[in-house]
């Protein structure tokens, strides 16, 4: 018997946490059956049929989410006319809820809820003989096995995921019950035992790798697991991993935030679900979150500079009209996020915003991911337009290369919304939309919108262009734009070392903007100048939040103050 369990990620940086998880649950027996397959929807199809089909698989278990499902029903459809006798199931989010569409189209046994034991059912039933097709849906049993009964998922090392991110749980369940998540769907948490947690950490620390991202859904939900996890890693630090987790900015205390300040910078990074700053909006998707307190703890976050925070928003929510999706947007830049992720509300199988979407007026796409188009607060034209603001805040806000160029012109407009509104409106009116464009042209546009639009602060624009260009690379061939003015003294270039001069005290500015957390550093809009000049070095063996220090500074110090340039 030939089981594969086929994995279909968004992207080849990932990995599949759920085929993992099945197949360590699995019996030595039972695994000498199985093998776990991975792809990407990136991928050709052609590829992966034929990778699929040159396997000769008796039976096809797909893990199914919004971003593959259309995919793996196309897998469906051509191994049923190509391999009628494979036999097809189908388990995870996009089959637990709704699933008639996927028993008509080929599946033959649909898994709905945790599919550990289900499965392992099922690879015994077909190991055995047994007609496990009699089964068309098979539904998680009513009581959660324990977590501690999952092998660590990881048991044969971490080779095959070089250069991946690797997923762990500590727990399942959400304290939140919120309307657009499967989690207003289940009840509880439960959490994996401290010891075996404590065991795996140091699996992943020995193990060297790069990244681990905690999928627990609020993960500081209970205090005490999380200071557990905190201050183990924080005491048995490698000096290279990275560890990610998804928790409630509101639920930290001075007791935590102390903790956190001790930890290296770059062990931990966070993503905080803000999602809205509109009280009705929160009370109706049942979020119940303390926004105020959210932000100043945010701020302390800041205030180390060791931890890298991201904060999320979400489009499309009950009672958030365009104006009020402005004022959120506003209110979570003033925290300043080192990266702000405006998603969009996606109306998921078994959420309780898609069995109330005719209340509130709120049409998506038929297809995964099940996107809103529009509601009874806010227009399919006003979504429009926040996606292309989405992507000027994901271009130059959130990617590299542009960290003290953006700051300074969020510096000088009147909110953060309205200075990336003027700016996708000026990328469209300039048809940037239309092509791809190389870094260099990402500059020069930044060059044109400052001329246009911030004339007078158009020669500290330049500078810091010419700052930010040299911070990603040792440049040698300026845009004519800084050419006109600005005549790069070879001497003093080498193939890992520069020396430029600027006209402002760029560092001093950026030091200065970094080290007010507790206020919006975008209101420092003024440069100090000076007529001799500053010279600042950039040292190209270092990373680019290192590498930038002027004259008599400390390495050590400088560079801690560069946490920006990333």
């Amino acid at each position: 018997m030939n089981i594969l369990l086929v994995a279909i990620n968004a992207k080849y940086i990932h990995s599949s946490l759920a085929a993992y998880s099945l197949y360590a649950y699995l019996g030595d027996e039972e695994k000498q059956h199985v093998q776990i397959q991975e792809f990407t929807v990136n991928q050709p199809e052609e590829f992966i049929v034929s990778e699929l089909f040159r396997a000769k698989p008796d039976v096809l278990a797909f893990s199914c989410y919004i971003w593959n499902i259309g995919m793996v029903m196309s897998l469906v459809e051509t191994f049923k006319k190509v391999m009628p006798h494979v036999q097809i199931i189908a388990g995870g989010p996009e089959a637990s809820y709704e699933y008639d569409g996927l028993l008509s189209q080929g599946v033959g046994i649909v898994v709905r809820g945790e599919g550990e034991e289900p499965f392992k059912q099922l690879v015994q039933s077909f190991m055995s003989g047994t007609n496990a097709t009699q089964f068309h849906v098979i539904t998680a049993p009513e009581a959660p096995i324990p977590l501690e009964s999952i092998p660590f998922v990881y048991e044969h090392g971490f080779n095959a995921l070089q250069n991946r991110i690797i997923y762990y749980e500590t727990s399942r369940g959400c304290v939140n019950r919120c309307g657009y998540c499967l989690s207003s769907a289940t009840e509880g948490v439960r959490f994996l035992p401290w010891e075996r947690i404590k065991s795996d950490l140091d699996k992943f620390v020995t193990g060297r790798v790069k990244q681990v991202k905690f999928v627990d859904r609020t993960f500081n939900c209970s205090k005490h697991h999380a200071m557990a996890i905190w201050e183990y890693l924080i005491q048995n630090d490698n000096c290279t991993i990275n560890f990610h987790f998804e928790i409630a900015g509101e639920l930290l205390d001075c007791e935590m935030l102390t903790l956190l300040a001790t930890a290296r910078k770059g062990l931990f990074q966070f993503e905080i679900g803000v999602q809205s700053t509109n009280p009705k909006t929160l009370e109706c998707i049942r979020r119940a979150t303390d926004t105020a307190r959210l932000f100043e703890n945010v701020r302390k976050l800041k205030i180390p500079g060791n931890i890298r925070l991201h904060l999320d928003l979400i489009v499309g929510l009950p009672y958030e009209d365009y104006g009020s999706f402005r004022q959120s947007f506003n209110d979570v830049f003033a925290c300043c996020p080192h990266k702000l992720q405006v998603g969009f509300l996606k109306l998921l199988k078994g959420s309780r915003l898609r069995i109330d979407a005719a209340k509130y007026g709120i049409v998506y796409k038929n297809a995964a991911p099940y996107n809103v188009l529009k509601t009874d607060f806010i227009s399919f034209e006003e979504i429009n337009r926040i996606r292309k603001i989405e992507h000027m805040v994901e271009t130059f806000y959130c990617a590299s290369g542009f960290y003290g160029t953006v700051r300074f012109m969020l510096a000088n407009y009147s909110t953060p919304f309205d200075l990336f509104d003027t700016m996708a409106a000026y990328w469209e009116d300039t048809n940037h939309h239309l092509v791809s464009h190389r870094k260099a042209a990402m500059y020069s546009f930044l060059h044109s919108f400052g001329q246009k639009f911030l004339p007078e602060k158009i020669h500290e624009i330049r500078e810091l262009l010419k700052f930010d260009m040299l911070l990603q690379e040792n440049v040698r061939t300026f845009p004519s734009w800084i050419n006109d003015y600005y005549t790069p003294d070879n001497m003093k270039i080498t193939r890992t070392t520069a020396v430029h001069s600027f006209d402002y005290d760029i560092c001093g500015w950026l030091r200065e903007i970094d080290n007010c957390p507790n206020s919006i550093p975008f209101l420092v809009g003024v440069i100090t100048s000076h007529p001799q000049k500053y010279e600042i070095h950039f040292d190209y063996s270092l990373s680019p939040d290192e590498r930038a220090y002027t004259k008599g500074d400390c390495h050590a110090t400088t560079h801690g103050s560069f946490s920006h340039c990333k």
